[in-house]
């Protein structure tokens, strides 16, 4: 599989660059590059094929030429996940899974059920070795973007998150709910997303930790936000499962996981 990328940078314009710190050791020193092979750079969102022209294993810089542009890889609705905190290595795979399906971004948050508790420096320790799973998934599923990855240790944090994304819809899986299936929320959406006016749009999903959302929080996200509880079903999925099945079916819905091209609920 061909190796890929990512720069804070744009390259309009630019045909010979050169790769050095962290990057150019991994992609001189790990993967071994050699001259004459082709890798994709990903420069702010925009993709391209480069070849490599030379490369010095001791400094850790490899010389490559931008040969072309490639077809973008990103799905045109953004779908966030708003996940509970849970215990273990769950989150890990969730943002791994999540960020290969193509989620926009991840909000891990404490709630009144999550069995684990982060202070300060745990969190911090935690929210980086996220991000460079959420890099690495990227990289591996040809993501033209990695995903954000944050952490909210309050409702309040929760809230001012959601108030700077300002989802068109904000789905609450709820296992409680039985009435409103998910698609049934896609085609019936009422609330923010009522007058997209054809523009491709934003959506949150809200899973709970292992015990799942307390009523307080189920509240807030409904006065607050509009959220629409929703079900996936009669089977009970575990939190590392939900999110994952429930950000496929979305983007299948909108054509983006080999469902009708262009689809839109």
């Amino acid at each position: 599989m061909m190796p890929r990328l990512f720069f804070d940078r744009d390259a309009a314009g630019q045909q010979h660059l050169t790769i050095d710190g962290e990057q150019g050791h991994h992609f001189a020193r790990v993967l071994r590059v050699r001259p004459g092979e082709q890798a994709a750079m990903v420069f702010n969102g925009s993709a391209y094929l480069a070849e490599v022209e030379s490369v010095d294993s001791k400094a850790g810089t490899v010389a490559v030429r931008i040969l072309q542009s490639l077809p973008p890889h990103e799905p045109a609705a953004r779908v966030y996940l708003v996940q509970g905190l849970a215990k273990g290595d769950k989150v890990e795979d969730i943002v791994q899974r999540c960020t290969e399906v193509g989620v926009a971004g991840v909000l891990v948050c404490a709630t009144a059920r999550s069995v684990v508790q982060l202070d300060e420096r745990k969190a911090a320790a935690k929210i980086d070795r996220w991000r460079r799973i959420a890099a690495e998934a990227a990289s591996q599923s040809q993501r033209d973007v990695i995903p954000s990855v944050d952490f909210a240790g309050t409702g309040s944090q929760v809230t001012q998150w959601l108030e700077r994304l300002q989802p068109d819809l904000l789905l609450l899986l709820d296992e409680d709910e039985t009435a409103t299936g998910l698609k049934h929320a896609l085609h019936n959406p009422g609330g923010r997303q009522a007058g997209l006016a054809g523009r491709p749009p934003v959506i949150a999903i809200a899973v709970g930790p292992e015990g799942g959302w307390d009523e307080t929080e189920r509240m807030r996200f409904r006065d607050e936000f509009q959220a629409v509880s929703v079900s996936l079903g009669p089977r009970i999925l575990r939190t590392q499962t939900a999110g994952q099945t429930a950000l496929s079916a979305i983007l299948y819905e909108y054509g983006e996981l080999g469902g009708e091209s262009g689809c839109r609920p």
